[in-house]
């Protein structure tokens, strides 16, 4: 419980200096686009980088992945679905798909894992699929709708048909994260005057990410509109009762997890809604007031459902 509190003791000193600076105007009005460039830029393809090639390619693999990647899968494609059924462009499906699927496991996982599992394995894991699976899949479709937008208001009307399809390959964090991969796969190391650099803005990014969102909440927090109340009430269920639910369900009575396998399964499943996740709402503007809202408010109230699993599966 205390290792749960102490993770979010963290996010909140590292979002309430976001805060400050939103506050004090400092940055000036363009502050948050800046610090969320240089996340989505230089900050998260260099984490990516280090991350995935200092780590053993078979620790994605674990068999726990299956429970906490197929809770992510399935929702995220019910909210993708959901809300194109509602009329949401693809962007806008992509946004809810990342809610109610992408966790908090880069900075708010590593000191719950570490104070209530006991052990940081569960992490790597969950980081990779996300990073290697959920975050790529999402930017392919972000930057084809985008693409696609443009041509249907006859902007570039022009660009062949490869043309999307480069702009997703030149994707920042795409190219971090399978310049990891192949120094993991070959064990390829940079000289230490490379790697250290690399490594020094890799850590830029989680708390230039918090920063980012602290810089958001400069003007308070107010109810969300009515429309976007239902959707938004729709995501928070799904994100911090429907994933740990289906994630259980499919750990323990499908696989066979039980006692701390099955408990780190469900706590990493019920973290609430990354803060990256709002990154890429700032870098593609799409649905960037209902990410934040769902960001903020998944985190507040995952603090119950985080103990409430650690108490039922400890």
């Amino acid at each position: 419980m205390m290792g749960a509190l102490e993770g979010f003791g963290v996010i909140a000193v590292i979002v309430f200096a976001g805060w400050l600076l939103g506050r004090s105007e400092v940055l000036g009005e363009t502050g948050q686009r800046v610090l969320a460039g240089v996340v989505f830029y230089a900050g998260t393809p260099a984490l990516l980088y280090v991350t995935l090639a200092q780590t053993a390619v078979e620790q994605v693999f674990s068999p726990a992945l299956l429970a906490t990647a197929g809770s992510a899968v399935i929702l995220g494609c019910a909210l993708f679905a959901f809300t194109r059924w509602r009329g949401g462009s693809p962007g806008a499906a992509v946004m809810s798909a990342w809610s109610v699927s992408y966790v908090n496991i880069g900075n708010l996982g590593i000191p719950i894992a570490t104070y209530v599992l006991g052990s940081l394995k569960s992490v790597a894991p969950v980081l990779l699929f996300q990073l290697l699976v959920l975050a790529p899949i999402g930017m392919a479709i972000l930057d084809a709708s985008r693409g696609r937008g443009e041509r249907e208001r006859g902007q570039r009307s022009d660009r062949a048909w490869w043309q999307p399809l480069l702009q997703v390959v030149r994707n920042p964090i795409i190219i971090g994260a399978c310049l990891g991969l192949v120094a993991s796969i070959t064990g390829f190391q940079l000289p230490h005057v490379l790697h250290d650099p690399i490594e020094m803005i890799g850590n830029t990014s989680v708390p230039l990410t918090l920063m980012a969102f602290g810089i958001s909440l400069k003007d308070g927090w107010a109810l969300p509109k009515p429309g976007t109340r239902s959707h938004l009430t729709i995501m928070t269920v799904g994100k911090l009762i429907a994933q740990p639910v289906l994630a259980w369900a499919i750990g323990g009575p499908l696989l066979g997890f039980t006692g701390g396998e099955l408990m780190a399964i469900v706590v990493t499943s019920a973290l609430p809604t990354a803060q990256n996740v709002y990154v890429y709402a700032l870098r593609y503007r799409q649905s960037e007031t209902i990410t934040r809202d769902v960001v903020f408010i998944t985190t507040i109230l995952s603090v119950p459902t985080i103990i409430l699993a650690a108490i039922l599966f400890g």
